[in-house]
């Protein structure tokens, strides 16, 4: 039980989010007055993840059994493990991630209960995933925007340099949650699950999801220069994914490169 248990946290599938965390750390390390706080951000943000992914998989079961790709990867839909037992087990991880967190200071602490928060309503009852609209703003703030955030807060200060970015993520964040609900189209409709591009339609929210990308890479290369950003709409044309992921998540690293060297 409890490898099915740990197998529910998903943690491979939720290395982009822990880099969101990760990435805000890197870019304000050269002011941390000491190196104490690392591995508490560290430890806290995978039990974050591992929570978000768990939680999630406990009141997945009506549409990933429906799903032969998310059933395997959901070992309560596949009858591996209990709710009762991943229930159980996901508030643990929920807690040790709270106490740890609450030694890191107050403000650390507010960021990731309200983090918490917001990955069990999207999952639970009132399931904001479910809810058109709702499910793509709750998806960017919790698994986008606030991971930054939790980590960019290391040294007590978010600068508006560090809003910047965290508003770029959370609109490629809109993005990547619209690619999931595309992805997940049929089982969810199937479910009667109301998700955005239910709502909207397939083609407009492949619309959205080049234009949401567009706008988010252009405010990380305004971060360089302002006259870059309009560089940025050159993804609103249709390409592939994986090559929007590959421009966003090198901008990224270069901003994070640029803080490291104070640049």
């Amino acid at each position: 039980m409890l490898r099915a248990a740990f197998r529910n946290t998903r943690i491979a599938d939720g290395r982009s989010f822990i880099g969101m965390g990760v990435l805000g750390l890197l870019m304000n390390v050269r002011n941390l007055p000491d190196f104490k706080s690392i591995p508490l951000i560290l430890i806290s943000l995978l039990l974050y993840v591992a929570y978000a992914f768990s939680i999630n998989n406990c009141f997945d079961v009506d549409t990933d059994i429906l799903n032969p790709r998310k059933r395997d990867k959901n070992p309560i839909a596949s009858g591996e493990l209990s709710f009762r037992a991943g229930a159980v087990f996901s508030v643990a991880l929920a807690i040790s991630g709270i106490l740890l967190a609450s030694l890191l200071g107050r403000g650390e602490l507010i960021i990731y209960v309200s983090m918490v928060f917001l990955a069990t309503l999207y999952s639970a009852p009132p399931r904001l995933k479910a809810r058109p609209v709702l499910d793509v703003v709750s998806h960017g703030m919790f698994f986008g925007m606030m991971p930054f955030i939790y980590g960019a807060y290391s040294d007590g200060v978010l600068s508006r340099y560090e809003l910047a970015i965290s508003l770029a993520i959370l609109i490629y964040s809109f993005a990547l949650e619209l690619r999931n609900h595309l992805e997940d189209y049929e089982s969810d409709l199937a479910a009667g699950l109301r998700t955005t591009p239910i709502l909207i339609g397939r083609e407009t929210s492949e619309r959205l999801v080049m234009a949401f990308s567009g706008i988010s890479i252009a405010i990380v290369l305004m971060s360089f220069s302002t006259p870059f950003g309009a560089l940025g709409m050159i993804a609103g044309v249709r390409v592939s994914y994986r090559t929007l992921d590959g421009v966003m998540v090198s901008l990224l690293a270069l901003h994070a490169v640029k803080m490291l060297l104070g640049a």
